[in-house]
């Protein structure tokens, strides 16, 4: 009797197990994630520039005489793996330079021809990769002229074999400008150069007048008129306007400033620099903000491009200290 019990209660749970792994399994496929089926896959398999994801690339250049290398590639997306490889071919776009002006209410340019390049116009990407290899945009700092910033659009021009590019990815944009790591220009003899024109001067034991900004001496100085009548005098901007008498092609300009510590908040803070081969119109070469060196109380503002001219203006529009006054030591173009 005991035996039967026993052998009653082992097929018992024998049963039980059974039905527990059956109820398991039934749980278990019904838990399985469904097969994700998608039509047409093929439409989502797009070429693009993995540049083109950022934004505009801005590069600073040092200016000399060399060939600078900027790395860019193609990338592959898609829900199939690459079984052949394609190649990937690039142009520079000019039509992209107008749209992207538009859309960013800039004004920007291609760079002078002659100093951009891309060194491959192909590049390729092999079965089952998402990348590419690299080719360059290659440009001569010293071919840009000067400091302005240009634009280069990089586009995808081609596919083989034909693929969809993605359009938002389709160009990168560089802006690139060059920068002098130290002037390479030599000043301009400033025999024979006069005041046209200035705002206003005063005296003082450092001569103080609009004339010994150009005299040759950094210990004298041109200063605004900083003694008040009834209470006031004149605020910024201050301008002073020199005659070169004769036509020279203009880089920039350094500006020196009064020396020592107590004269500091003189310092020109926000300058307008103009040229003109009439004295009477315009050219605005840019607005800078300078601060003086420490070691010689002076600051270097290169144009963007080089001016040819007979008269520049130096409009000083705010001062270190932010007051009213300020002083110009010497000023020398190159």
């Amino acid at each position: 009797m005991k035996a039967t019990i026993k052998k009653n209660i082992n097929r018992s749970s024998r049963f039980s197990i059974l039905i527990i792994l059956a109820a398991l399994s039934v749980i278990l496929q019904n838990c399985k994630k469904s097969e994700l089926k998608i039509e047409n896959q093929d439409q989502y398999t797009k070429v693009f520039m993995q540049s083109a994801s950022d934004g505009a690339i801005t590069k600073n250049l040092a200016i000399k005489d060399e060939w600078e290398a900027i790395s860019f590639g193609a990338g592959y997306g898609g829900f199939n793996i690459l079984n052949h490889p394609v190649t990937v071919n690039f142009k520079i776009n000019q039509d992209q330079v107008d749209i992207y002006n538009q859309q960013n209410n800039t004004n920007f340019e291609l760079p002078p021809s002659g100093s951009y390049r891309i060194s491959s116009e192909s590049v390729t990407i092999q079965p089952g990769n998402a990348g590419s290899n690299s080719t360059d945009l290659e440009i001569n700092p010293l071919k840009l002229a000067g400091t302005k910033t240009y634009i280069i659009p990089v586009s995808i021009s081609g596919v083989q074999p034909e693929l969809a590019v993605n359009e938002g990815l389709r160009t990168t944009y560089f802006l690139v400008n060059g920068f002098y790591e130290s002037n390479p220009f030599p000043p301009i003899c400033q025999q024979g150069w006069k005041i046209h024109d200035y705002s206003d001067d005063d005296y003082d034991a450092v001569g103080g007048r609009a004339p010994f900004c150009i005299d040759g001496d950094v210990n004298t100085v041109w200063l605004s008129t900083y003694r008040r009548v009834d209470g006031w005098r004149p605020p910024h901007p201050h301008y002073v306007t020199v005659d070169m008498t004769e036509s020279n092609t203009l880089h920039g300009i350094t500006l020196y400033g009064r020396r020592g510590e107590n004269n500091a908040y003189l310092f020109p803070k926000n300058v307008l620099i103009q040229t003109s081969n009439d004295g009477t119109n315009w050219t605005d070469q840019g607005t800078f903000t300078i601060s003086a060196a420490s070691e010689e109380t002076a600051a270097t503002m290169y144009f963007e491009t080089s001016a040819s001219c007979r008269y520049f203006k130096v409009t000083v529009l705010s001062s270190a200290g932010n007051g009213d006054t300020t002083s110009i030591a010497e000023l020398a173009a190159f």
